[in-house]
């Protein structure tokens, strides 16, 4: 999220601990010029985080939600949070009932050209599983009904220990989707047969361990959601 101008934010902040405040109240401090902070004020109503009333100033729903993300205990400013995406793994039965996953292989930075399961981002206002859909079907064309099976929190760092990726991650399955595989200019997308996976992916996005592990974890779902938060450390983002 873009940070506001921090006079904005204090103005913010001000308006956080109130119901309504007069003109002169929500001053986040004296040094400022006047023609400075009515600028910015008037920036805020403008951009519908304030509303102005017959009695002053208070937060619009928007400015509520945008405030309620200041650290109101350090600096003034927005607090970085988690990303929140899902993976989802299609799974269908082929005509001899052999088991096949889809995978892809990655065709755009950050992991260009790594092999594994669909992701993407939940949008704000989204469930899971609605996101998890319309990802499936965005991505492959693909239409079918995600169900969650495990919950990832991941903290990815580089080589000099800099934290560069925090997500919260939904595994999800989706059991027989139905459609037709589409190109994708994101990703190269295929049917694998289980059984031939140690042939097929040869530049997983962890290890092979690790996609063997997330194939059993898709299979063996017994309706109990697990949870888990793994620290990793990559060389490729």
């Amino acid at each position: 999220m873009k940070q506001l101008h921090p006079i904005q934010l204090g103005i913010l902040k001000k308006l956080l601990f109130t119901n309504q405040a007069r003109y002169t109240d929500i001053k986040p401090s004296p040094q400022i010029e006047n023609n400075q902070f009515q600028f910015h004020l008037e920036s805020l109503v403008n951009r519908g985080y304030v509303n102005k009333t017959g009695d002053g100033y208070q937060l619009s729903v928007r400015g509520k939600e945008y405030a309620g993300r200041i650290d109101t205990e350090g600096e003034v400013k927005i607090i970085r949070q988690a990303k929140i995406g899902a993976f989802v793994c299609p799974i269908r039965k082929t005509s001899d009932n052999q088991t096949e996953v889809l995978m892809y292989t990655r065709l755009k930075q950050p992991f260009y050209g790594s092999q594994g399961f669909m992701s993407g981002k939940i949008e704000y206002g989204e469930s899971i599983i609605d996101g998890a859909k319309r990802e499936l079907f965005e991505e492959t064309g693909l239409t079918g009904e995600p169900e969650i099976v495990a919950i990832k929190h991941y903290l990815v760092s580089n080589d000099k220990n800099e934290i560069i990726e925090d997500k919260l991650i939904f595994w999800c399955r989706a059991m027989n989707p139905t459609g037709n595989l589409k190109a994708n200019n994101e990703g190269d997308f295929y049917w694998i047969n289980i059984n031939d996976i140690d042939q097929k992916i040869t530049k997983p996005f962890e290890t092979i361990d690790v996609v063997h592990a997330q194939i059993k974890t898709y299979l063996e779902f017994n309706g109990v959601i697990t949870f888990e938060e793994l620290l990793q450390t990559t060389s490729d983002f």
